[in-house]
């Protein structure tokens, strides 16, 4: 049992562990959906789409984390964690295509091819790596790079020229996700029932729901003015 973690309840015969952490990760994929379906009208931008499919691939992702990690992990066994690992790794590489894609213009094709190729790289390393270490730190490395190193670095850029509003939206979800890694990590609970991976999940929702804005406001021909 982890710290802090939430006690099993039954529903008649059956069996929810960690029950608030589950139901935080359904707040949270309530959010990346309906981001992918309210972001319809965007769909036939390219950058504007690759976003809208980290919503659903990282919503998809942390359905089975929460399903197999958490509410019913002692059936499916700690092994099965890997399939939500790997779904997230090809979720939130998303971001950072889709990060490539919107500033493409900004930052010049030589850079964007170069960085195209680090990316895809990255992304292959990490799957691979996460079958040989079979730990979640891989997942985290390969979402930090994604999210800071990549998101947050090349949406700056292209604020600083252009204003969008995608943007800046973009990194202030990255900042409230950043939070979200530290409410974790530092271990901040409340309670049994309300501990640092249930308040770590609802800053995750905001930070989605701040990323959905920005997608939702997307207009290239604006963006480009400046």
């Amino acid at each position: 049992m982890t710290p802090f973690q939430n006690p099993t309840i039954y529903i008649g015969d059956l069996r929810i562990d960690e029950p608030i952490t589950t139901l935080t990760d359904l707040l949270f994929i309530g959010v990346c959906f309906m981001a992918f379906f309210k972001t319809k009208h965007v769909a036939h931008e390219k950058a504007a789409n690759i976003y809208r499919w980290f919503f659903l691939l990282t919503g998809a992702s942390t359905l089975v984390a929460a399903l197999i990690g958490h509410a019913f992990l002692y059936h499916f066994g700690i092994e099965a964690k890997i399939y939500g690992w790997v779904t997230g790794i090809f979720g939130t590489c998303l971001a950072q295509f889709g990060a490539l894609y919107h500033t493409r213009k900004t930052i010049g094709e030589r850079i964007f091819k170069t960085l195209l190729v680090i990316c895809i790289l990255e992304v292959i390393t990490s799957v691979l790596l996460t079958f040989v270490v079979w730990s979640f730190v891989v997942v985290e490395v390969h979402s930090a790079f994604v999210l800071v190193l990549m998101v947050t670095v090349l949406e700056s850029i292209h604020y600083k020229k252009t204003k969008s509003p995608l943007s800046l939206n973009m990194i202030y979800g990255v900042g409230l996700a950043i939070v979200a890694v530290l409410c974790h990590v530092l271990k901040l609970a409340y309670s049994v029932w309300f501990n640092h991976a249930d308040l770590s999940h609802i800053f995750m929702a905001l930070s989605m729901y701040m990323m959905y804005r920005g997608v939702a406001q997307f207009k290239p021909e604006k963006e480009m003015e400046g």
